[in-house]
């Protein structure tokens, strides 16, 4: 009696950790989890931003990963090809616009509404200087402030 017992805890064992482990997958899957951590998205422009000008910033958030592999790689290309590209892919990104003036306050980006089904979350900026230009990956971050410098884009976690 007593092995049958121990068969069947080690079974019950080998169940429960199954469960834990997929519990996230399985979650995401019939969507409860969200497939992105993204909660909370704050951006600023320090002064002397974009040599002074203002910078067209846009978020994208992808929810296949067709539309992801479509998507150029520096923001100057998605805001060359943008009007395509979302006639394209409508129901497959969804997308906040702004445009920051250097020396704004630290504002907060309203998400859309299904922003926890997006598979990625890419920032595109589009400005002067070549070290801004490149596509930010936000969708590792909880919380993630992007900040417009002189010279370049910053993505990062908020601060604590």
């Amino acid at each position: 009696m007593t092995r049958h017992v121990e068969r069947l805890v080690a079974v019950g064992l080998a169940v429960g950790l199954s469960l834990q482990l997929g519990a996230c997958s399985i979650g995401q899957w019939i969507g409860i989890v969200p497939l992105n951590p993204l909660k909370t998205l704050e951006i600023v422009a320090q002064t002397g931003a974009n040599q002074g000008s203002a910078a067209a910033i846009d978020i994208v958030w992808v929810f296949d990963s067709t539309a992801q592999a479509a998507l150029p790689k520096t923001g100057p290309l998605w805001f060359a090809n943008k009007a395509a590209l979302q006639a394209n892919l409508a129901s497959s990104l969804a997308v906040v616009s702004l445009e920051l003036a250097p020396a704004s306050a630290t504002q907060s980006v309203p998400l859309p509404s299904n922003h926890g089904k997006a598979i990625a979350v890419l920032a595109f900026a589009n400005t002067l200087d070549a070290a801004g230009q490149a596509v930010g990956a936000l969708t590792r971050f909880k919380c993630a402030l992007i900040t417009v410098a002189p010279a370049s884009v910053i993505y990062a976690a908020c601060p604590a």
